[in-house]
């Protein structure tokens, strides 16, 4: 499992140059460095290709709260776009639209475990609907959209097994240390969404194609980001949330 760090250089075919293991700054050309698993970072080159190539693409990913889904999904959202910003999160389904509309081609969006999560099954039935329309009309922008979410399983099948490329299931250590991952390719990830469905939510069949580590990454705008990450998750909790108050 071999993390390596990486610099932003727009010299480069990628964008990112392989820094030394030594490498101890926090910057390189005015920009965080990125530390990331190896192979991960050949998958997210691949993504670069594709969208090269005029395709989209669509990640999951998944896990208990608290386990580091956002910090795994920003990491990999800034390698695809180094001026990631709070208006590339996607808070609710309904401002999914208008994000899309003012996302620049071949960009990145983050849709927040808040818009993935529902109060009831007829909600998740509804939002899996949404999310179905939305991945029909984000391929003429090669855009690359995350989906943070606390089970594969809740899901729509077309969505797991035909429009994403990859799952990334989070986890913790036996000590509930963070920064855990287990990589689920396209064969896989189908047979888990099989098995596991079957077996109550079970990732224990089949065994992973590989398992890498990932480290915390911070941005300007992560106060802001907890901030809508809270608002989201009572709103999708609780529909009324915002809804105006009846005078008493």
């Amino acid at each position: 499992m071999v993390l390596i760090k990486l610099g932003y250089d727009k010299s480069k075919k990628f964008n990112w140059k392989k820094l030394p293991q030594d490498f101890s700054k926090e910057l390189f050309n005015r920009k965080p460095v990125i530390i990331i698993h190896e192979r991960l970072w050949e998958k997210v080159k691949n993504i670069m290709l594709l969208r090269k190539r005029g395709f989209d693409a669509l990640i999951l990913i998944d896990g208990k709260k608290r386990t580091g889904k956002s910090t795994l999904a920003k990491t990999i959202a800034y390698l695809l776009n180094p001026n990631l910003s709070i208006n590339n999160y996607v808070a609710g389904l309904e401002e999914a639209p208008s994000k899309i509309d003012l996302a620049k081609d071949e960009d990145s969006l983050i849709f927040d475990e808040g818009s993935l999560i529902a109060s009831s099954t007829d909600v998740m039935t509804t939002k899996n609907k949404q999310l179905e329309k939305i991945i029909d009309v984000v391929g003429q922008k090669r855009l690359t959209l995350i989906f943070c979410m606390p089970e594969f399983f809740k899901i729509s099948r077309p969505i797991a097994l035909t429009h994403s490329l990859f799952l990334l299931h989070v986890y913790t250590d036996d000590k509930l240390i963070r920064g855990r991952f287990a990589y689920f390719g396209t064969k896989k990830k189908k047979f888990l969404y099989e098995i596991g469905k079957r077996n109550f939510g079970s990732y224990a069949r089949p065994k992973a194609d590989w398992t890498g580590l990932f480290v915390d990454f911070h941005l300007d705008f992560d106060d802001e980001y907890l901030k809508l990450k809270k608002e989201s998750l009572k709103e999708a909790l609780d529909p009324e949330y915002k809804k105006p108050k009846a005078p008493t």
